[in-house]
């Protein structure tokens, strides 16, 4: 019997007669022609599997490119509603869709039948086909190996660089008789952010051709297409009611869901022999390679845009991760030529391209205070030095009143500018890429000009109350607006207005004016190795915020104070004086930077990064839990939030040198984050973690800043085994 071919079928997967039979010995051989020494897999075996509810609080995440991903549990159980095999960006990198939520499989045997899918219906799990899961494998890919008696069957699911298009594959390792593997999928169709329920409006027309499904339930999405090589679709249209998803459980709430299905895909199969079907919003041609050969080409492309891969077990992986959060789109109608980034073993330059980084999954957008924070880390420590390029291009691209965006809306990609940080840390970035690159070209040519036009607004005063104040200082006029990284807000549930900002940052905070300062200093060497004019006035600048910055937030004894107001000064023990100490141009004397790190040290430091706030403070909240309010509430007043890791290790440098008791200390501080990689979503780091012990990861499972601090970390304090 052949490996499913579809030469009849140029719009589906081509498999053809040639390239069947991807044996299993065949496996080891091709995973060590690929550089992936330093990337071991993360594997489950089935005591772990056969216990959902542990499962099915690991997650896996593998993304496409332009903004589309694809996500779910090590036992396949959805339990979140952003969870699905194809998340479409129709509007990329945003605008995103549940297309295809799930699959329900099944193996028939002569001797009978085994459900292998697992979902939950309320209080109960059905069908348990965790029981026979033998093995979860994230390899970079995830892959499941169910085992049915004497019959061993292959799942790998991947996505198609670059197209809303997911790949589902089968391979039959063992059995001593042929099988009939029947597929189901589920459908959703509707915003990530929604859950579907059955409705009259849900067009359930199926159009067929022969291996190609094509599905259009409502106007205003794009179809499913699913291109498959099944021996026969049998059509068995319906509901299937009451997914529940045990994760967006908030207090009393619980989340449920309706899926239609069309049918079943009905294949054939003996042992060595392999199948795939393709979901996707539409797609053209043909691939010639089998869906092994596929995957193992997307992890060729990944590592072909890491120039220097990482080499610790945690470096490694984390490196890995990083490109989830890079989304690339051709820049229309541009034909510049641009000179290469001029490196050792760099590669020639690419064509512009728009670049986005996602700041996070499930949910979060494209935030530009978090893509910029995490910017050095994910390009610069892994050698995707185009790429940070392109992202500062993007960046600049969307200035206005001398603001960058701090964030793009989902719905339709449109700027938000309500932050009075985001500007600054572009700041930051353009200098660790000039310390990366030396590319002063660039960045004169590019940046400087954009650099030069935020500073004007900073030092005249923009918009949302942002300006320089008499004494050089930045202040923040606006009381309601929370413009700084502490942007909490507690729900209001009339909906006719923001709500109530949870820690209040109008005035001058400290980590505002120590980016303002460092600014400043970039500002001037950057100008003069560009000859800029107006470099001297920047020293002298910077020379005033530094005077300033000393009188207003250095207090009696070497107390450091987190905000000042016209009313008073808030002496509040929190992280942003270790971010104001961590710049590479920072305000703090050396006594001052010894008295941070001694009271982060003591009141705030914990395995997993620092606290937002002292357990001793009246206000402190140790755990993130509980309904939206409560959350809010604790978003920065205890939480642990991973990515001040980065800010804490400059200091430690900074202070202390680069030792090897710096080192040792440095690396006993990050080695609860390789642990960490087999807990919430697989292979990456948590949004932040409680602040009372055992400091359980909370918010999104996979956060771009988080990973992007830990790698540039790691890179500086030359952990190069880690």
């Amino acid at each position: 019997m052949r490996n499913k071919g579809t030469e009849s079928h140029p719009a589906s997967w081509d498999l053809p007669a040639s390239e069947a039979g991807f044996q299993k010995e065949n496996l080891p051989a091709v995973r060590q022609s690929l550089p992936l020494k330093h990337l071991q897999p993360i594997r489950f075996g089935p005591e772990f599997c056969r216990k959902p509810a542990e499962a099915s609080g690991r997650e896996w995440i593998i993304t496409n490119g332009i903004g589309g991903y694809a996500s779910s549990t090590v036992v396949g159980m959805n339990t979140r509603r952003y969870h699905g095999l194809l998340v479409a960006a129709t509007e990329p990198p945003l605008g995103r869709v549940v297309l295809l939520s799930a699959v329900d499989e099944m193996v028939v045997v002569s001797s009978g039948r085994t459900e292998l899918s697992t979902h939950r219906y309320g209080n109960v799990i059905h069908p348990e086909g965790y029981r026979f899961l033998a093995e979860f494998r994230l390899d970079p890919s995830p892959t499941f190996f169910y085992r049915v008696g004497d019959i061993l069957l292959e799942k790998t699911v991947f996505l198609l660089p670059g197209e809303n298009a997911v790949v589902i594959g089968y391979t039959l390792r063992e059995g001593s008789s042929a099988i009939e593997l029947a597929v189901r999928p589920l459908i959703a169709m509707r915003d990530f952010r929604w859950v579907s329920e059955e409705n009259a409006n849900f067009n359930t027309r199926i159009e067929e051709k022969e291996g190609e499904l094509t599905l259009r339930p409502y106007p205003s999405l794009p179809p499913l297409v699913i291109h498959h090589t099944a021996e026969l679709v049998e059509k068995s249209p319906c509901w299937y009611k009451n997914f529940e998803y045990v994760s967006e459980r908030e207090g009393p709430n619980r989340v449920f869901e309706d899926l239609w299905s069309p049918g079943q895909l009905l294949y054939l199969m003996r042992v060595g022999e392999s199948c795939a079907f393709v979901a996707s919003t539409g797609r053209r041609g043909g691939v010639d390679l089998t869906f092994h050969q596929r995957r193992l080409q997307n992890t060729q492309a990944v590592l072909a845009r890491t120039i220097t891969p990482p080499q610790g077990p945690l470096s490694a992986r984390l490196a890995w991760t990083a490109d989830n959060f890079l989304v690339h789109l051709p820049r229309t109608g541009s034909h510049e030529k641009r000179p290469p980034v001029r490196l050792k073993r760099s590669r020639p330059s690419h064509a512009p391209l728009d670049a986005f980084l996602l700041a996070g999954f499930p949910w979060a957008t494209v935030w530009g205070r978090d893509a910029l924070v995490a910017l050095p880390g994910l390009t610069l420590s892994t050698g995707r030095f185009d790429a940070a390029r392109d992202l500062l291009e993007t960046f600049i691209s969307k200035i206005k009143w001398g603001l960058l965006p701090v964030r793009l809306a989902e719905e339709d990609g449109s700027p938000e500018y309500d932050s009075a940080d985001t500007s600054l840390w572009f700041f930051w970035a353009v200098w660790h890429y000039w310390n990366a690159t030396k590319d002063l070209r660039f960045i004169t040519r590019k940046l400087l000009g954009p650099m030069q036009d935020i500073m004007e607004s900073y030092l005249e005063g923009t918009a949302y109350g942002i300006g320089m104040d008499e004494d050089g200082l930045i202040q923040l006029s606006d009381e309601e607006l929370p413009m700084t990284w502490m942007d909490a807000r507690e729900p209001n549930l009339r909906g006719d207005a923001p709500g109530k900002a949870v820690t209040p940052r109008f005035g001058k905070p400290i980590e505002i004016n120590a980016l303002w300062y460092c600014a400043l200093n970039i500002m001037a060497e950057i100008g003069q190795r560009a000859g800029l004019r107006r470099a001297g006035t920047c020293i002298q600048m910077a020379r005033l915020v530094e005077k300033s910055f000393t009188r207003a937030f250095i207090g009696p004894g070497g107390i450091v104070y987190d905000r000042v107001t016209k009313t008073g000064k808030d002496a509040s023990l929190r992280p942003n004086m270790l971010i104001a100490a961590s710049l590479p141009f920072s305000p703090f004397s050396r006594d001052s930077l010894s008295w941070v790190l001694e009271m982060t040290e003591r009141e705030l430091l914990t395995p997993f990064g620092p606290r937002t706030l002292t357990p001793r403070h009246p206000e402190y909240r140790g755990y993130f839990a509980g309904e939206v309010k409560t959350r809010a509430q604790a978003y920065h007043q205890g939480t642990v939030w991973p990515w001040l890791m980065g800010p804490y290790v400059s200091a430690v440098i900074k202070a202390r040198r680069l030792t090897p008791a710096t080192q040792k200390r440095i690396r006993k501080q990050l080695e609860p984050f390789l642990t960490h990689l087999q807990e919430g979503a697989l292979g990456s780091v948590s949004e932040l973690f409680d602040g009372d012990p055992p400091h359980v990861p909370q918010g999104a499972v996979s956060q771009a800043w988080s990973v992007g601090e830990i790698l540039r970390a790691i890179r500086e304090a030359k952990l190069v085994d880690l």
